[in-house]
């Protein structure tokens, strides 16, 4: 194993040395940060403070207009404060006059427009880093549509957190013997692939303790920042992505990077380090109507499916955690099967909603801070339960006025000198087309500098306290939603029966094909019985072409279950 490099930190600026940190911030509402001195000693040194940290804290970011919104001409119907915003819903009426019903959410923290990523680090990453030192798991994942920002906003933050980390590691604990080890892996159409090697196919167990392992991932032992860049871009740069009719550039997968923090046992280096703790971060695909799909391929449409399907098994799990169920569904998806230690044990989660201002996006926005919601009443305990609109959805007014008098002005972003977003993207907008996907820099491998692997859409029902009509769009019912589900679980079922097939039967032909030879050596020996050699050859032509008959049945099989998935695809809403 190559011995890496040191960190070294650097003291007198903050956590993200190219961008100073306000103090001050009013927008975001939370208590001034800490300085870099201040993190070595802060939350580890007092352990008292750790059990401070919520166990699931949610925070909304809300992200500017984009050019495509600009030139519709949509509006900002978002009104954030420090912990709460207003959703400003236009609605018609039964005459076609326009009003307008305001939806008010709280949650823990709502970042606007013109909060930086590195702000949004402080308020969300920062205060979970210390505690991984104490045999916590903590989880950081981005919600929301396609298009609102969630890859953008997890982009940024592992880096941030493995320079804590590494500081920490190097000072606070630098005698203690922790080790950093990387590992960067995909859930794409519900199969694992490992991002750090070649998109290699990983399976995963569960052991006796209920614990989820994932057999075949590489982890890397890290202990610079710039060799945890050159992972995540390598990782990045092999993501799933594609274009949607809802966006040009889609993650098309959900990607969970985790930063485990390991010790050797007993100070010994030659047996495997055990796990002290571990910081996941999760930026999950993008959900999306069959509305905003029409246009797309049937492989595009089956990945919507999939994500959907995902998305919805993990909101059945926050629900069943809600309602106190003594089960939980984990096993309802791979991706809440990975989730599984951020909702139980000894664990802190992070979940940031991203959202979008625009008036287009309201139904998507609605459903988001819904969603959002539901996390964050996990971590009140479930000492009551709710009853109604305003208790469900955490509303506090629901009111009808005149459209003109309500509406904020437009947040076009693009005429503030300190645009956060634009800065540090070097860009004057954030185009929704551009939000799933990194805009990386091919890492350069040399050979003698080459890493050594050590070895959530459906929403409930929502009745309006004011007998209003049901959200636009309601989803179908959950009968034919399960069996859309049970559909597109058969049919991934039958394309991986029929891989396996094509590859056993590959290798029967090469047996066939040595078989044959021998055949051929033998027929060229002198005193070779000719009557032998036909009929051995007739049986090896008669496997041959009941081997490839036997394929070609089940592969017109699953060209008809594709077809037949086309059209539950179409009528389904998928």
């Amino acid at each position: 194993m190559m011995v890496l490099h040191y960190f070294q930190p650097v003291r007198g600026r903050s956590i993200d040395d190219s961008y100073p940190y306000n103090l001050n911030n009013k927008q975001t509402g939370r208590a001034p940060g800490l300085p870099d001195n201040n993190l070595l000693k802060s939350f580890v040194a007092d352990k008292e403070k750790t059990s401070s940290v919520a166990k699931i804290k949610v925070v909304v970011r809300k992200r500017p207009l984009n050019k495509k919104e600009l030139a519709k001409n949509e509006e900002d119907i978002i009104d954030t404060h420090s912990n709460s915003l207003t959703v400003h819903e236009t609605k018609l009426k039964v005459d076609l006059t326009e009003y307008v019903e305001k939806h008010e959410f709280v949650f823990d923290a709502v970042l606007n427009e013109e909060v930086s990523n590195d702000e949004v680090y402080h308020e969300t990453v920062e205060p979970i880093v210390p505690i991984i030192f104490q045999r916590t798991k903590a989880t950081c994942f981005a919600y929301g549509q396609t298009g609102s920002g969630k890859t953008y906003t997890m982009k940024p933050l592992p880096l941030k957190a493995s320079r804590d980390i590494l500081r920490l590691m190097h000072h606070t604990y630098r005698n203690q013997g922790f080790q950093l080890f990387v590992s960067f892996f995909e859930i794409y159409g519900g199969k694992l692939y490992d991002l750090l090697s070649d998109r290699k196919k990983l399976c995963m167990r569960e052991d006796g303790k209920q614990q989820v392992c994932i057999v075949g991932l590489q982890e890397y032992k890290v202990s610079d920042v710039e060799t945890i860049k050159d992972l995540i871009e390598k990782g990045s740069a092999t993501r799933s992505t594609g274009t949607t009719g809802a966006n040009e550039e889609s993650s098309r997968s959900h990607a969970i990077l985790q930063l485990a923090i390991k010790r050797s046992v007993d100070g010994n280096e030659s047996k495997p380090p055990r796990l002290v703790g571990k910081l996941s971060f999760i930026d999950l695909a993008g959900s999306e109507r069959g509305a905003d799909t029409t246009d797309n391929d049937k492989q595009t449409r089956m990945e919507g499916a999939e994500i959907n399907k995902s998305l919805l098994a993990l909101k059945e799990c926050i629900r069943a955690l809600d309602n106190d169920k003594s089960h939980i569904p984990f096993r309802g998806s791979k991706l809440t099967e990975v989730l599984r230690d951020s909702f139980v044990g000894n664990s802190r989660t992070v979940m940031v909603s991203c959202i979008s201002p625009s008036s287009g996006s309201c139904e998507h926005t609605l459903n988001t801070l819904r969603y959002a919601d539901r996390v964050k009443s996990l971590s009140k305990g479930n000492t009551s339960k709710k009853d109604g609109l305003s208790s469900t959805l955490n509303l506090k007014e629901s009111t009808t006025v005149p459209l003109s008098s309500v509406l904020p002005a437009a947040s076009t972003f693009e005429d503030d000198a300190n645009d956060a977003w634009a800065e540090q993207d070097e860009r004057d907008d954030f185009d929704a087309s551009e939000e799933d996907s990194y805009e990386l820099e091919k890492p350069i491998w040399k050979e003698n500098g080459k890493l050594e692997p050590y070895n959530f859409i459906s929403e409930d029902k929502i009745h309006k306290p004011n007998g209003q009509t049901k959200w636009r769009d309601m989803p179908k019912s959950n009968l034919k939603n399960s069996h859309s589900d049970n559909d597109l679980n058969v049919l991934l079922q039958e394309e991986e029966d029929l891989v396996n097939a094509h590859r056993k039967q590959v290798e029967e032909t090469m047996n066939i094909v040595k078989e044959e030879m021998n055949l051929l050596v033998e027929a060229d020996q002198p005193g070779n019985q000719l009557d032998d050699y036909v009929a051995r050859l007739n049986a090896i032509l008669s496997q041959k072409a009941a081997g490839i008959l036997q394929l070609q049945n089940r592969l017109a099989h699953f060209q008809k279950r594709l077809k037949e998935h086309d059209v539950l695809v179409s009528s389904s809403g998928y």
